[in-house]
């Protein structure tokens, strides 16, 4: 029965070990053209993008480099928050990365969310230490058990680590500079105003507190800040109801006003908001419409 005992005991302590170095070390087995260990290997970027899937599926990164002088990089990550963006921008900072033009994401709804990380590979890129503070942050504002720990500390990731040769070679073929090489199709005008995404409760204090961060960051670092809000479809503009994405937009514009920092609406492009193949749905733009709104957005930028 000792015997026993002796045995599980040591494969209890060989798992953990195995989870605590996995935690630790596990972005050695990030992708090698996305995500933060990408970025830091190149010690500098001239322009940084840091938002959520506005970003990713929202910035063509041919325009971007073709148009912007020097390096660029769009780090992106599905229902990224300002909250996560701000722990991202401080530890890549902290971890030596040079910013010279840094752009955030403006996308209203990112805001109206309960502070939570709904992709896990920011669990792979990163270190233990921002796990730990990511997970204080979720557990501040949600109800949060053993299942949720098992799932992001544990279980998390395991397939890309395993499958890591193969899951590089696919991922890196479709990602350069962080930025998308995959060209969606865009929909019919018919189609997407049928569509709805409801409305919203109000903007989290936690979410424009992280916006606050990143400002401070950028005041701290002596780094340029431009806050983008991406194109949207028609529909979503047009709709006055309270809670609306138009009207959580005032809020945040609001906000940017009384802290002082810049935005760029897409409002302020001559862009299509109205043509259906630009969009993949009423937030997401098309291969087509991102082209075609990189294209003014780094020219604009370049001014």
């Amino acid at each position: 029965m000792k015997k026993i005992l002796t045995t599980v005991a040591a494969v209890l302590v060989a798992v953990a070990l195995l989870i605590l170095l996995k935690n630790q070390y596990g972005s050695v087995f990030a992708g090698s053209t996305y995500g933060m260990p990408a970025l830091l290997k190149q010690g500098k970027v001239d322009h940084l993008f840091i938002g959520s899937s506005m970003f990713r599926q929202g910035l063509d990164i041919d325009a971007l480099e073709e148009n912007l002088d020097g390096s660029v990089y769009i780090l992106s990550y599905n229902g990224n928050q300002p909250v996560f963006m701000a722990k991202e921008l401080e530890y890549l900072l902290e971890n030596g990365l040079k910013v010279e033009n840094l752009y955030i994401d403006f996308y209203a709804y990112t805001l109206t969310a309960v502070p939570w990380i709904s992709d896990t590979k920011m669990f792979l890129d990163t270190d233990l230490a921002f796990k730990m503070d990511a997970w204080k942050t979720m557990t501040a504002h949600n109800k949060v058990g053993l299942k949720d720990f098992y799932e992001m500390f544990v279980t998390a990731n395991n397939e890309q680590i395993l499958m890591y040769p193969i899951n590089n070679a696919i991922v890196s073929s479709q990602f350069r500079n962080g930025g998308s090489l995959l060209n969606m199709a865009g929909q019919t005008k018919e189609h997407l105003d049928t569509l709805d995404l409801g409305v919203r409760d109000g903007l989290f204090e936690s979410q424009l507190a992280g916006y606050d961060r990143i400002v401070e960051l950028a005041d701290e670092y002596d780094i340029n800040l431009l806050f983008i809000e991406t194109p949207k479809y028609e529909k979503l503009l047009t709709d006055t109801r309270e809670g609306s994405y138009s009207d959580m937009l005032k809020e945040m514009i609001d906000w940017a006003k009384a802290s002082g920092a810049e935005y760029l609406l897409a409002e302020n492009f001559e862009f299509d908001h109205a043509k259906g193949a630009n969009f993949q749905d009423l937030i997401h733009l098309s291969g087509e419409g991102r082209a075609d709104y990189c294209k003014k957005l780094a020219e604009y930028v370049a001014k």
